[in-house]
């Protein structure tokens, strides 16, 4: 069995933290190698299942998440499944601190195939996953402390300017 534990700190609101985390809509966004998702709500809540997609090399995965616990803004735990391969359990916290938040992942996780399976976590699967986690945290972070673009107007067109009295 295998066990990842990270954190990263985040200068944004733990209410803004948390929200990126419960949209499957911006997975695409800071998700590692999100590839889409198949089905499932938009925005998370306790109970959802939600199945996705992961392109890892030349492979694509297929997990399916069941939303296991959902406190908002401080936990999230998600149960994955990939197929009969792996089954892990992912545990997402958000710590609110001064004017950031601390966000911290630690996945549980289990090969399957007895000592095949364990040759194969040893071989790829925990260093696998172990980016996964790193990059989707680093991820979050770039995509929560980017500055957003003002909205610009279209080539050619002249933006109406109010008057002022």
């Amino acid at each position: 069995m295998g066990h990842i534990q990270r954190t990263v700190v985040i200068n944004a609101p733990a209410e803004d933290v948390f929200a990126l985390m419960a949209d499957t809509g911006r997975y695409g966004e800071w998700v590692y190698h999100f590839a889409g998702l198949d089905e499932g709500p938009e925005i998370l809540g306790e109970g959802d299942t939600f199945r996705w997609r992961v392109r890892l090399a030349r492979l694509t995965l297929r997990p399916r998440s069941t939303v296991a616990q959902f406190d908002p803004p401080g936990l999230y735990i998600e149960e994955i499944r990939v197929g009969r391969l792996v089954r892990a359990t992912l545990t997402k916290t958000v710590v609110r601190q001064k004017r950031r938040s601390q966000l911290g992942w630690t996945l549980n996780y289990r090969v399957i195939g007895g000592p095949l399976g364990v040759a194969a976590d040893w071989l790829i699967g925990h260093r696998l996953a172990e980016r996964a986690v790193r990059e989707s945290l680093q991820g979050a972070k770039r995509v929560l402390e980017t500055p957003r673009k003002a909205a610009t107007t279209r080539p050619g067109t002249r933006r109406r300017q109010t008057a002022v009295r």
